[in-house]
């Protein structure tokens, strides 16, 4: 196949009603582009005075493209977006891009303004709620949910991946300045040096045990900021595990951070040192029911903020029309923590509500 047929191929993909039936295309010499993505509509009741919205979700698509280079390495590169709609707004953003190469000897290298960090490699193993959630193991922290610190999609990096064996694996990741970071609401800084490394072992074939590791240099602190100084690092260790067999799914994460987390204080953004971990459970029955429970909690380990807390319980309900591509779900949050600032302290929030219809394609 040649690049024109190739490029009316993908064409066609992209304008034709029946695309999503048959959406990656591989030529002759094995290289491959695929599109992918999920579609959402959600509701969410914030509680309280909330009159309750529709939005997009977490809707987004995708392009991921491979090419077959010479002994044994392989090109590859993603781009993904997102796109809102209704209460979230109009417009489309990027949420992946990066390019690399691999090799099954010598392993995957890939360097991006935006991709999954190796810290993520072991953070994923509780980010598995629809909307609420993941808000006790560290992976989406300051303003931007963890991608300025580089321990979700790690902005400006360079990652390295490959394993021992079948058993074992690791990665690295490397992120240069990035520079007015916004901390909480108040103020900035700029992060220098993010270095972040990941263990993963599999002791048996259903179970996962895994550690990592990020840090950055803080400099270029802006006005409105304490507990933080110049020159000093802001640093995570999480450890997890996940254990999936047939039907059942259970991940659990831990973590201990050091300068990692801002909560703004009325016009000042206070950062701390935290304390945290997730579970996150589910059982997925042969009729498409899938109830799952989540419970998120995280600290003010260094009481910076005098009572600053996250203590959240999640259960929800799915029912998958085809596992895991088509599906609708619904969840409750119970919050007994105390993460919103009124009054000269933090307070409870109101509990929460959301459902929505997803379909990944």
């Amino acid at each position: 196949m040649n690049n024109s047929i190739l490029s009316a191929s993908i064409l066609i993909i992209l304008t034709s009603g029946s695309a999503y039936s048959a959406h990656t295309l591989v030529n002759e010499a094995g290289d491959s582009l695929t599109l992918d993505g999920r579609f959402e509509v959600r509701y969410q009741d914030r509680g309280g005075d909330d009159s309750g919205e529709w939005n997009s979700g977490s809707s987004r698509f995708g392009l991921k493209g491979q090419r077959e280079l010479e002994n044994g390495w392989r090109g590859f590169g993603h781009a993904e977006w997102g796109y809102n709609s209704g209460d979230n707004g109009n417009n489309i953003y990027d949420r992946l891009v990066y390019a690399g190469v691999q090799h099954e000897k010598y392993g995957k290298i890939a360097a991006g303004t935006k991709q999954w960090s190796t810290f993520y490699d072991v953070a994923w193993y509780t980010d598995m709620g629809r909307v609420f959630g993941t808000r006790g193991s560290g992976v989406y922290n300051l303003a931007d949910w963890g991608i300025a610190s580089g321990t979700g999609r790690a902005e400006n990096s360079v990652t390295y991946r490959n394993s021992i064996n079948d058993k074992v694996s690791y990665g690295f990741t490397y992120q240069t300045t990035r520079e007015n970071v916004a901390l909480a609401s108040n103020a900035t800084a700029s992060l220098k040096n993010g270095i972040g490394m990941s263990l993963t072992y599999k002791p048996q074939t259903d179970l996962t045990l895994g550690a990592a590791y990020h840090q950055n240099e803080i400099e270029d602190l802006s006005t409105h900021v304490a507990g933080v100084e110049n020159g000093e690092s802001m640093r995570i260790i999480l450890l997890g595990a996940n254990y999936s067999k047939d039907d059942f799914y259970l991940g659990v994460t831990f973590h201990v951070g050091k300068n990692w987390e801002a909560a703004s204080m009325g016009g000042t953004d206070v950062m701390f040192d935290t304390l945290g971990g997730e579970v996150y459970t589910y059982y997925h029955f042969d009729n498409g029911l899938r109830p799952t429970l989540n419970y998120n909690f995280m600290q003010d380990r260094s009481d910076e903020t005098k009572g600053y807390k996250r203590n959240l319980i999640i259960p929800g309900l799915e029912y998958h029309f085809k596992k895991n591509i088509f599906l609708v779900w619904t969840e409750y949050q119970f919050d007994f923590g105390k993460d919103r600032y009124d009054g000269g302290k933090f307070e409870n929030r109101d509990n929460q509500f959301a459902a929505g219809i997803r379909y990944y394609f």
